[in-house]
This record gives C-alpha cells, structure tokens and sequence, in this order.
C-alpha cells in the first residue's frame, strides 16, 4: 500500500497539498469555526511546552515586518483611543509595576536605546526643548513634589502645565506655602501656585510670606 513506503506517501502528501491549497484551507478553517474551544486550547499548550520557539518565532516575524506592523499599531490605537485609554486607567498599577520591573531589568538596554535616538534627533529635541520650556519647568518641579511626597491625587496636572505654560517673561512659578517650609509645608496643587519676579522669588526662598 502507498502508506508502507514513507518516503513516496511523503511525496504524495507534498503534491497533494500543492494541488489541493484551496480546499485544505477551507476545510481547516471550518474545522477551527466548529472546534473553537478546542483549537484555541490546543494551540495554548504547545506554546506553553515550546516557549523558546514561540520566542524565536515572535522576534523574527517582527523584524521582518517591522514597517507592517507599526503601520497596524498606529491605526489600531487611532481607532480604538477611548478603549485604550478606559484599559490603562483600569491596569494602571499593573503597567506602573511592569514597566517599574522592566526599567530595572533593562537599565542598559534602555540608556543606550535613548543615546541613540538623542543622536539622531538632536536638533529635533533642541528646537522641542526651546518652544516647550514651560513643560520643562512643570515637569521638574512635579519631580520635585513627588520626592517630598507633595502632589496628592486630587492635583489637577493639566491646570498646573497650563500655569507654567503662562508664567510671564522674567518671571517664576512659586509654591505659595513652601513645600520644605520651616514651620509648614504646601502641596503642589494648582491653587498653591502663583507668580512671582525672579528676585522676589529668590529672596522668599522658603518662607511663607502672609
């Protein structure tokens, strides 16, 4: 019979696949409408007994669709920007915690990553850095608070952004009740904010001026 020599029934099963790709496709496709659960199990337990080909499989299909793939991403997060955002608000400890681990995990990976498109796009981040300056101002002053545990949940992050974004020419954005004052410390909230001169400013350092 043709299935007692290997290699000649291989042969047939190779022409047979060529001749047949339509039908076998549809059939198998059916097959996988008709046993869902069963197909979606099945493919779960050979990627979980066979983790380093998965692996192996994943890297070299992104690298070779790099292009695709990111053209996918950006239409899928166009068309699905509220779902996102519903979705991070819900993990968000989760991603904090994940991408926590992974800044760990990958401190050298990540500094050389970030070297690289700093090179690249240096004159790009200089012309960004010079237009956004109230960003810069905002964001390092949030780092700040955040080490003296300062911002509470209920700061209104875009309002503050938006008083360093005005905060005239010659002028500092000031914590109203210092945030390390001698007697009492402020939070850095919106209403804790004002304007004041760059002198005025200096000389305050941190008191509370009533």
């Amino acid at each position: 019979m043709l299935y007692r020599n290997k290699e000649r029934y291989k042969a047939w099963r190779i022409k047979y696949r060529l001749k047949n790709k339509n039908r076998i496709k549809e059939t198998s496709r059916l097959y996988r409408i008709k046993n869902k659960e069963r197909c979606l199990n099945n493919a779960k337990q050979w990627r979980l007994k066979n983790k380093q080909e998965v692996k192996k499989y994943n890297l070299k299909y992104r690298l070779k669709n790099k292009k695709i793939l990111k053209e996918k991403r950006k239409i899928y997060i166009l068309n699905n920007k509220d779902k996102i955002k519903q979705y991070l608000l819900n993990n968000k400890e989760r991603h904090k915690n994940y991408y926590l681990n992974y800044s760990l995990q990958n401190k050298n990976k990540i500094r050389k990553k970030n070297q690289k498109y700093y090179l690249k796009n240096k004159e790009r981040i200089k012309k960004y850095v010079l237009n956004n300056r109230y960003l810069k101002r905002a964001s390092e002053a949030k780092r700040r608070a955040s080490k003296l545990k300062a911002t509470p949940k209920f700061a209104n992050l875009n309002k503050i952004k938006e008083i360093y974004k005005n905060c005239p020419k010659g002028y500092h954005v000031d914590h109203i009740i210092p945030l390390q004052g001698k007697n009492v410390c402020g939070l850095h909230v919106e209403w804790n904010l004002q304007y004041l001169t760059a002198s005025a400013n200096i000389s305050k350092y941190n008191k509370l001026i009533i």
